[in-house]
Order: structure tokens, then C-alpha cells, then sequence
């Protein structure tokens, strides 16, 4: 028995942790009822919580990103859904005045579909769906990486 769940897990965590599967193509539905897809595009996904202060520290880095972003890539915001209630994210955006296209999580099927086990976390997408970069914070590379990808398309 003990063998049977070491080699489950073992197959698990290979394909879980696999950098050459491509993700399936994130189709959701922003805050603001337009339909987005990461198909076929470079897409920056933040996944955050109000709740959680390190996300909101960096919302301004994000709408940085989407203000730059020129067709290079495309951001999407996506809230957890935990301990949230849409009104409280719609308010939260709009007090500040953020403008990237936000889905709501409200089920959880999208964080675990990209594995996020925690917040903030960013993850950079190629066309295809393959994970280029992920990180738990706004860091230095990302930023590079992003830079990198502003206005290439």
C-alpha cells in the first residue's frame, strides 16, 4: 500500500511540476462581463486577495504592467475568491482606480488549475501555455521579463 501511494505521488508531483506541459487556455469572464482567454497569447496572471498585503503592495506594480504591457502580453488579474465577496472586490478595484481585466474565483477551479497555493503569485505564460516564469512576489526578473515582451507582438 505504502508503494502504490509513493509511486502515486511520485506521478503526481512529475506532472503537477512538469515545466513542458502547457497549461489548457484560461477562459473566464472579467469582473466587467468581457470574456478573456489566455489562448494563443503571452499572458501575465496575478493571482491575489485583498486580505493579503503583500498583494495589495503590489497592485500598483501590476496596473504598471497592464499600462505597459503594448500588445506584447496581456495581464490578467485573478482574484482567489477566498474570504471574498465580489462586491468587495469590484469596490476594492474602483477605489483605486485599477483598469487590467480582474476575474473573480469565486469556486477556486482556476487557482488549481494553475496550482497556486498561496498569494500574491505571478505567473508568465507563453502562447502555447507554458509556464515561463512564476514567482510569490513582484520581483526584479519578472519586471525584466515583462520588459522584455512590451510591444514584441
Amino acid at each position: 500500500m505504502m508503494k502504490l501511494l509513493l509511486s502515486l505521488l511520485m506521478l503526481l508531483t512529475t506532472h503537477v511540476f512538469s515545466a513542458t506541459t502547457p497549461y489548457p487556455p484560461l477562459n473566464a469572464t472579467t469582473l466587467d462581463k468581457q470574456q478573456i482567454s489566455s489562448k494563443e497569447k503571452v499572458t501575465y496572471l496575478k493571482f491575489w486577495a485583498t486580505w493579503c498585503a503583500y498583494c495589495v503592495e503590489e497592485m500598483p506594480l501590476l496596473e504598471q504592467s497592464y499600462q505597459q504591457a503594448n500588445n506584447g502580453y496581456q495581464v490578467i488579474s485573478i482574484n482567489i475568491g477566498f474570504n471574498q465577496s465580489l462586491r468587495g472586490v469590484t469596490n476594492y478595484l474602483k477605489k483605486y482606480h485599477y483598469q487590467f481585466p480582474t476575474v473573480f474565483d469565486s469556486d477556486g477551479s482556476i487557482t488549481r488549475q494553475y496550482q497556486v497555493l498561496g498569494t500574491p503569485q505571478h505567473i508568465l505564460l507563453d502562447e502555447h501555455g507554458n509556464e515561463l516564469y512564476r514567482s510569490a512576489l513582484f520581483t526584479d526578473e519578472l519586471a525584466d521579463k515583462l520588459s522584455k515582451l512590451q510591444g514584441s507582438h
